[in-house]
């Protein structure tokens, strides 16, 4: 699981932060509150590994910290973890920021089976953090701001695989980063040809509500990528090319 952000992360923390008045202990305390921890409770024949990111003394995307890339040595932590326990199956799941992280490590880390990437924010949207934020994400570093904010051009650095690997995406029409994802979504598929299922919500709600107005939707979705569940006809209807418009039992799936 990895986690995605927290509300209470704004530019005056990360002034705070640049300005030494905040300390890693508390920051690092802050990201020991888990999202979708209940989810460990319900499947209690799975093995749940939480990651917190606070790279960058706050944020890191899974990706950078203090204008470092951190893919890489990242990527091989993940591997070493996987292959100390001997794991046969490995799912990786995440929203917002945290949809990033299981998005990118699911398309480059080879022992990963299955990804469920939730409102993934790929537009990094670090605007919220305001200069300081800037600085302590990519330290002030422009051309490095905008490398990062690439993804399609940041994954092609990396080897991407697919084989035997299935995705899944949750969105919505009014998600910031709704654009960004079908965009990924058919870059993927036409570049390397992968098995993705792209889950639309056509309702007004916007990021965060998208997760939380929608728990047991996706709490249900969530059973069905651990068990290898079909999308039901009753809840999801196919466009083609595995593309599903969320229907009103699903909506009302509260």
């Amino acid at each position: 699981m990895f986690q995605g952000a927290f509300t209470r992360f704004n530019e005056e923390y990360a002034n705070k932060i640049v300005a030494g008045m905040v300390s890693p202990e508390s920051i690092q305390e802050t990201h020991t509150y888990y999202h979708f921890h209940k989810l460990s409770e319900q499947f209690t024949q799975l093995d749940f590994f939480f990651i917190e990111d606070y790279y960058s003394q706050l944020y890191g995307w899974y990706m950078f910290d203090h204008g470092e890339l951190i893919i890489r040595s990242f990527n091989d932590k993940l591997s070493q973890f996987i292959c100390k326990h001997n794991y046969e199956e490995v799912i990786f799941i995440g929203s917002s920021k945290g949809g990033v992280g299981s998005t990118l490590y699911g398309l480059i880390n080879p022992y990963v089976t299955k990804v469920f990437g939730m409102v993934p924010d790929l537009r990094i949207s670090t605007a919220p953090y305001g200069e300081s934020g800037r600085k302590l994400f990519f330290n002030s570093d422009a051309s490095f701001e905008k490398k990062v904010k690439d993804f399609p051009g940041l994954i092609s650095s990396y080897p991407v695989t697919v084989e035997n690997k299935k995705f899944y995406f949750y969105t919505g029409i009014r998600d910031y980063g709704f654009q960004q994802l079908v965009g990924l979504n058919k870059y993927l598929y036409s570049k390397y040809d992968y098995e993705s299922h792209l889950i639309i919500m056509p309702t007004p709600d916007a990021h965060g509500p998208l997760i939380k107005e929608h728990a047991n939707l996706i709490n249900h979705i969530i059973h069905g990528v651990i068990n290898d569940i079909p999308l039901e006809n009753e809840l999801f209807l196919e466009l083609g090319s595995n593309i599903y418009l969320s229907t009103y039992p699903a909506i009302g799936k509260k």
